[in-house]
């Protein structure tokens, strides 16, 4: 250790530590290196293990939704179907319900109908009868009622009592134009004026007109009524205002002939017959002036013979005589 080196080996002592050194360098570097690019593709094999754990893990994802989505809507298909079947046998039992209460109601029905022509008569007379009697039994409510309230009646009487007084006395007027009673007879006599003047008139007091109808001041005795003395005597007393099934029309009867032979009598009728010619319109006789004197051949033509055939000869046997002369012993 005292001992001393020389230059020389100092020096390459120094080169060999600068090469060891240099090589120890150039192996770290390349081992750097290495390393580096073992690092590289490690990372980028881990990169694309990644990525395909991650594309992996997408489409299962994907796959589940699909999955969750088609399950959804096959439950919503069968929750549609169960509710249409459902819907149907609801509708099915309804249907068997009304079917059910249709033949229920028919059945009381049926049985009112009549299988034989003997139940159809008799059930026809029974509706008859039945039928009469509802119609009598709202007859006499109706006339309850009308009876109770005569107001009822009332305004209809008016207007058929407007109704009635114009038709008759137009036609009266017609009457006494066509027949000329009415240029010959005074206006001012009573059974010249108008039908409903002289029924208003009476009407005012109907009650002396029908006590003067209903008395018998002729010997005739009532058609159908043969009393006995007394029962004559009770009678009298009993309708010395007169008999309410007794009407003497006699006054009426008188006026009528009296206006018959009054239109028998010539002055009267000859009268009546101008003032008649009077009221008519004047009417010029149409006539062919070109006709006088023979320039036109005149002659009338007959209608057609309806319903005409000529006669054909009856066929007499030769028997005929012989019996008609035996008839009755004629023959003597």
């Amino acid at each position: 250790m005292g001992k001393k080196k020389s230059r020389k080996t100092v020096e390459g002592d120094d080169d060999f530590m600068d090469d060891r050194i240099t090589h120890v360098e150039n192996n770290y570097h390349n081992n750097s290196d290495s390393h580096d690019e073992n690092l590289d593709d490690q990372s980028e094999d881990d990169y694309d293990d990644d990525d395909n754990i991650v594309i992996g893990k997408d489409k299962d994802a994907l796959k589940g939704e699909e999955m969750e989505e088609l399950e959804k809507e096959y439950r919503e298909l069968r929750n549609e179907e169960q509710n249409i079947l459902s819907n149907l046998k609801r509708h099915k039992d309804e249907d068997i319900q009304k079917g059910q209460a249709v033949k229920n109601q028919r059945e009381p029905v049926r049985s009112l109908f009549c299988d034989t022509d003997s139940e159809v008569s008799e059930a026809y007379s029974d509706l008859i009868a039945s039928s009469k009697k509802t119609l009598d039994s709202i007859l006499e409510l109706q006339q309850a009622l009308v009876a109770n309230n005569p107001s009822i009646t009332k305004f209809e009487d008016g207007i058929m009592a407007s109704f009635r007084n114009k038709s008759i006395d137009k036609w009266q007027r017609k009457t006494q134009v066509t027949t000329g009673a009415a240029a010959v007879k005074d206006k001012l006599h009573a059974f010249n004026q108008s039908i409903s003047a002289q029924v208003a008139d009476h009407m005012r007091d109907p009650s002396r007109m029908i006590k003067g109808m209903q008395q018998n001041r002729s010997a005739v005795a009532v058609f159908g009524n043969v009393p006995d003395l007394t029962e004559k005597i009770k009678q009298e007393e009993t309708y010395a205002n007169g008999d309410p099934e007794l009407l003497d029309d006699s006054d009426f009867y008188q006026q009528l002939l009296k206006e018959f032979f009054e239109t028998i009598d010539p002055s009267s009728s000859e009268t009546a017959f101008y003032a008649l010619k009077r009221l008519q319109t004047k009417k010029r006789k149409i006539v062919d002036r070109r006709a006088s004197k023979s320039r036109k051949i005149r002659y009338n033509v007959h209608e057609k013979i309806v319903n005409f055939m000529a006669p054909r000869p009856v066929d007499i046997p030769p028997m005929a005589p012989k019996l008609f002369e035996n008839l009755f012993g004629l023959k003597t």
